[in-house]
């Protein structure tokens, strides 16, 4: 049967689907016909003759400096038109003053980008289509490394009142080093000389989340506090700028999850008095998770100028974040091999959807849902310190750039389990629509029946990993520029060298704990914590405890790993030296046409390493330094046709890459022999030493409308087009297995095998079409005067199958890739009293996510739509409360819920609920004080 996925009805659990390029071709319009408009009403309010545009050049001379949200907005179109790049852009309203909570929340607000939560706030961010492994991250133009386990940058790392401005490329040029394949995001703190004055700055911020104190030892208030100092000494040829931010952040979250789908009838396994051939739902689970997360942040500027020859800047960045986590809550599976069978329907009724019968509501008969108690704890710290020497002499300019970079995690992650004695008979009812389900569970909060014990027969009472890794770059770059005076079309050309290594090194240990004799024990009631209510699925109250203090007193706790346990420790290094030359182009071709650029090249040479742990007969063996070299030719064209009139057409080509998923490289794996016909052949599967990168070649078109008073508006409307042609997916490979252990009567006829690992392949295109604007009210009118609107939205597909070519289900897409993204947000800024509320959206997409076991996994996850407003005050200069402002902002203000499906296990292409996640609205109420 076809899939469902893309089916228009609205029966129940259907998707509705929005029409999707009718949605981005109206917005087009929008704004070419606001670009017409505008034009029409500067053309009526020019000066009919040079009396009138004598008075008018007059009357601008005492016009009001624009300052706030304005100035942010006339900052960033400013750098996105004077850019030869294809680029996105936001500027902080002032020092430490980004238009947004977060720097996932700020750059997710530009044309083409959007974000994913993860654990309920902006994380991560995926660029046209492509998840945040295929971009890059840089910091002050430096290479970042990621506190995750792959290259993703995770930018709540980043504090927002640490940095100053993002620029977002879209299209690379020769001498943009640590590129990505959708784009690259470069974030960059302040330099206090180009700042010109002194600014001291300091406020604090409340914060509440509205789902309140969830569970024991959660908090449901926290707050935000910072201050930056910037100044300049000895005649400004000295500058300096520290800024330290610290987070004090509550999350919770109600969660349930709904395991698997099938008609077991199909596989000849009936269960119960359940109807022939319906599908049922074969596991479930409802938990609250209550998060304490700390993050303190410092960044530190020194700049010296002390002539027009010689210019240096040092700078540093440090943050550590620790996280608290509870989570307490039941599942079970009720599959029919479960314990021989045990669960049953003793009664159950049906719902048709999209043509099948599905199990909806009855009774479910001897389940035995196990009661979490999880601790789990993370400690993050990011450090990265650069210095920059920039030399000029006559038309030469020679710069040398020295970088650090590094990111550690350590993480221990606790679960405990508890349980009544017997099966249970489980009223349930279970919605076909995104939703809770509800489980009139008995009361599992009972010290006298709830045990601590394995009711799901897991083989253990409790698990704990701890893990770590450590992530750490450092880079060297040399480039000189040279400027070229009798040239009518060449400006000047650049040099360089970069060179960087980069290690990442990961372990993990994994403990098992039990009871004694492993015989079910009852809980000291002094040890027992306020009961956790799972009420809005229906299952009532669990027992909660805190598991680690229950260790030492009830469990034995022991080492036990198991071989993918043992895979996880591995090491991946990488050497890549990067030379690039590049021409700055620019000439005019007629009188009113006006032609810039660059046009460069590339050479990447990569050297990579790994080491890791291999699983042959034998047992676990040590593997040492496999690993691949190669080299790739980058050119790239960046061109912009200025028209005039603030019109520009700019057009970008160029050979990219994305060097392949860290996890995915690791010499770890595990080998045997299979016989077949009598004949043995050496198998195995694991990682990938010898992976190279994503390749694609990108063409790119925009064009682009400024007007308003100093160019401080704009239209734009982008197509690009980027042709994979490697893309990384699991495939059957031959492999050497020369130098591993065997054992059995038929040993391997050659030392060649099989061998299953992510490995290069055939890709497909990525091509999409983008429109993004900002427009002031008073270009409309004057009384719109203090409004605005900055409205974008995209329109992305892709021919890729992640799982290679007739591999895949036909309704896996690229991970990150929603058709339609769109942010709208609607201003107003006059005398002292801001206000905005932004809305974004996302189309159903492929994320990737964390999964058990620290396992990376990928989940259907529905659309998305979330709205924050912000509301401040800043009392005037004249006022003896000058330099305050006093605010007030919600995030996530409509509560819009995580949303997953799962398809079915049978094949059929039917879709169904999955995860349903709410993590509530943060109210922030604060203020801030600049001397």
């Amino acid at each position: 049967m076809a899939s469902t996925r893309e089916s228009s009805k609205t029966t129940s659990g259907a998707r509705q689907v929005v029409p999707r390029k009718r949605v981005l071709v109206t917005a087009c319009c929008l704004g070419l016909f606001a670009t017409q408009f505008v034009q029409a009403q500067e053309q009526q309010a020019a000066p009919a003759d040079a009396a009138s545009a004598q008075e008018a050049e007059v009357n601008t001379l005492d016009r009001i400096t624009v300052t706030g949200i304005r100035q942010s907005i006339a900052k960033s179109v400013e750098v996105k038109n004077e850019s030869s790049s294809i680029v996105e852009a936001i500027s902080a309203e002032d020092i430490g003053k980004l238009p947004d909570i977060s720097i996932a929340d700020s750059i997710s607000r530009l044309p083409g980008l959007t974000m994913q939560r993860v654990d309920g706030r902006g994380q991560v961010i995926h660029i046209r289509g492509m998840s945040e492994q295929f971009a890059g991250t840089l910091l002050n133009g430096r290479e970042q490394v990621s506190t995750g386990d792959s290259r993703g940058v995770e930018f709540d790392q980043y504090p927002a009142e640490l940095i100053n401005a993002v620029v977002v490329y879209k299209t690379p040029d020769a001498s943009l080093v640590g590129q990505g394949l959708s784009g690259t995001v470069d974030m960059q703190t302040i330099r206090p000389l180009d700042f010109g004055e002194r600014r001291i700055v300091f406020g604090g911020q409340g914060e509440y989340n509205s789902l309140g104190d969830l569970t024991a030892g959660g908090k449901d208030k926290g707050y935000r506090l910072s201050a930056s100092y910037v100044d300049q000494f000895a005649d400004n040829t000295i500058g300096v700028a520290i800024g330290v931010a610290r987070l004090n952040s509550p999350f919770q979250e109600k969660h349930y999850k709904s395991w698997w789908w099938a008609n077991t009838d199909l596989w000849g396994t009936p269960q119960g008095a359940k109807p022939a051939d319906a599908i049922a739902l074969q596991g479930a689970e409802g938990w609250v998770k209550s998060r304490d997360m700390t993050r303190d942040g410092v960044m530190a500027v020194l700049e010296f100028k002390p002539n027009d020859t010689w210019h240096s800047v040092l700078d540093m960045y440090h943050s550590k974040f620790e996280q608290q986590e509870s989570m307490r809550g039941a599942m079970w599976t009720n599959d029919p091999w479960w314990n021989n069978g045990a669960v049953t329907y003793t009664a159950a009724n049906t719902t048709e959807y999209h043509g099948y019968p599905v199990v909806t509501s009855g009774t479910l008969s001897g389940i035995q849902p196990v009661v979490r108690n999880d601790d789990n704890q993370r400690e993050d710290k990011l450090s990265a310190i650069g210095w920059n020497n920039e030399f000029k002499w006559g038309v030469y300019t020679l710069n040398a750039d020295a970088s650090y970079s590094r990111a550690e995690r350590e993480q221990s992650a606790l679960e405990t389990y508890a349980g009544m004695l017997g099966g249970l008979d489980v009223d349930f009812e279970i919605p076909l629509t995104a939703g809770y389900a509800n489980y009139a569970l008995p009361d599992l909060s009972d010290p006298n029946s709830v045990y601590l014990r394995d009711p799901q027969g897991w083989g253990h009472d409790g698990r704990m990993e701890d893990s770590q890794q450590k992530d750490t770059l450092k880079s060297f770059r040399l480039d000189l520029n040279r400027l070229v005076e009798s040239s009518d079309f060449l400006r000047s050309y650049d040099v360089g060298f970069n060179y960087s290594k980069r290690t990442k090194d990961k372990s993990a240990q994994v403990y098992f704990a039990d009871l004694p004799g492993r015989v079910p024990t009852l809980i000291d009631p002094s040890l027992l914590s306020t009961p956790t209510s799972l009420g809005f699925a229906g299952m009532g109250n669990v027992i909660s405890f805190d598991p680690r203090a229950l260790l030492d007193r009830y469990y034995n706790v022991y080492l036990s790993e198991s071989n993918d346990d043992l895979q996880k420790d591995q090491s991946i290094e990488e050497e890549i030296r990067t030379f690039y030359a590049k021409a700055n182009l620019d000439m005019d071709l007629t009188d009113t046409v006006r032609l810039r650029g660059n046009v460069g090249v590339q050479y990447i040479r990569t050297e990579q390493a790994s080491s890791g742990v291999v699983i042959d007969a034998s047992g676990p063996v040590a593997v040492d330094s496999l690993g691949a070299s190669y080299g790739d030719i980058l050119p790239s064209l960046n061109l912009v046709a200025d028209f005039g009139n603030g019109w520009n057409v700019r057009f970008g080509a160029a050979r990219e890459l994305m060097r392949p998923r860290i996890n995915d490289m690791g010499a770890f794996g595990s080998v045997g022999v299979a016989v077949t016909n009598g004949v043995g052949e050496w198998t195995g599967s694991g990682g990938n030493p010898q992976l190279e990168p994503y390749r694609a070649d990108a063409v790119d078109l925009s064009v682009e409308k400024y007007f308003g008073e100093s160019n401080s508006s704009y239209v734009a409307v982008a197509v690009f087009y980027k042709d994979l042609d490697s893309y990384i997916y699991t495939q059957t490979i031959p492999w050497n297995f020369a130098g591993y252990e065997y054992e059995g009567d038929v040993p391997p006829i050659s030392d060649w095998g099989t061998f299953s690992s992510p490995a290069n392949g055939t890709g497909g295109y990525m091509r999409g079409v983008e429109f993004g604007s900002a427009l002031g009210g008073d270009l409309l009118h004057p009384m719109l005067d203090g409004f605005g609107l900055l409205l974008n939205a995209s329109y992305t597909e892709s021919s890729i199958d992640p799982d290679g070519p007739n591999q895949g289900s036909g309704t896996d897409t690229f991970p990150g890739l929603s058709k339609i993204v769109a942010n709208a947000t609607l201003y107003y800024e006059k005398t002292g009293l801001s206000a905005r509320v932004s809305q974004r959206f996302r189309d159903p997409y492929r994320g990737e996510y964390s999964y058990i076991f620290g396992q990376r996994n990928y989940r259907y996850t529905r659309n998305e739509r979330t709205i924050d407003l912000q509301v401040s005050y800043d009392f005037p200069e004249s006022s003896k409360l000058g330099g305050l402002s006093l605010m007030f902002q919600v995030n996530n203000l409509n509560n819009e819920p995580f949303r997953t499906e799962v398809s079915d296990s049978n094949g059929l292409g039917l879709f169904f609920p999955e995860e349903y996640t709410e993590y509530g609205r943060q109210y922030m109420l604060g203020f801030r004080y600049k001397l």
